[in-house]
């Protein structure tokens, strides 16, 4: 059996590899609804599931710097996805939310999503991805954890 440091490097690098990987094969999906890249798809997701979202919610959710995600949020509402507006208790929060045309993105991903997902993990059984999620999850969470930390 390989020494600890071994296994966690290795880890580590099939986790970058997989990474990737899944964001090869979203390129490939996200091209074919008009969408330039994986990172307005995973944008357009976090949206969907609570229109209204602030920017800070918003970037929280998905991860994106602060320094990014008013550009990104900007790109997705000039090509027409989104659109923004201004807390109205609270002008200085800016609150995103899906137009019509950002929808129909989402629903034709959709089938293509489901069919991508099928064939990513037809190597595990169902318990397996369970326990894979739950990890992988757990892993995020740590990890989010400890990059606000100070060192």
């Amino acid at each position: 059996m390989k020494n600890k440091d071994d296994f966690q490097v290795n880890t580590v690098l099939n986790i970058f590899r997989a990474s990737n990987l899944l964001s090869r094969i979203g390129g490939k999906l996200t091209v074919k609804v008009g969408l330039s890249s994986v990172q307005q798809w995973i944008l357009l997701g976090a949206i969907s599931k609570q229109e209204g979202l602030s920017l800070k919610e918003l970037r929280e959710d998905t991860l994106v710097t602060k320094q990014n995600i008013s550009s990104m949020v900007d790109r997705l509402r000039q090509a027409g996805y989104v659109t923004t507006y201004e807390n109205l208790s609270d002008r200085r929060i800016t609150r995103v939310k899906l137009t019509e045309q950002g929808k129909l993105i989402l629903e034709a991903l959709k089938p293509l999503t489901n069919a991508s997902n099928d064939r990513t993990f037809e190597v595990f059984e169902p318990e397996e991805l369970v326990l894979f999620a739950s990890l992988i999850e757990r892993l995020v969470t740590h990890l989010s954890q400890q990059i606000d930390r100070p060192e």
